[in-house]
């Protein structure tokens, strides 16, 4: 009975941290989109300023 026991802990400590790494990677996504949302802007912010002082 113990070992089913450390069989079930070990499978959930496993699936732990599967779904640790799957959020990891899904934050750094976010992560990117949000870096590459911001140089967009920046991008746009930038050219109506030009446009603004011709």
């Amino acid at each position: 009975m113990k070992s089913k026991n450390v069989e079930t802990l070990i499978q959930e400590r496993e699936d732990l941290r599967d779904l640790l790494e799957e959020i990891m990677e899904r934050i750094q996504e976010f992560r990117e989109e949000m870096l590459t949302g911001l140089d967009d802007l920046e991008d746009m912010i930038s050219e109506n300023v030009g446009i603004g002082f011709h």
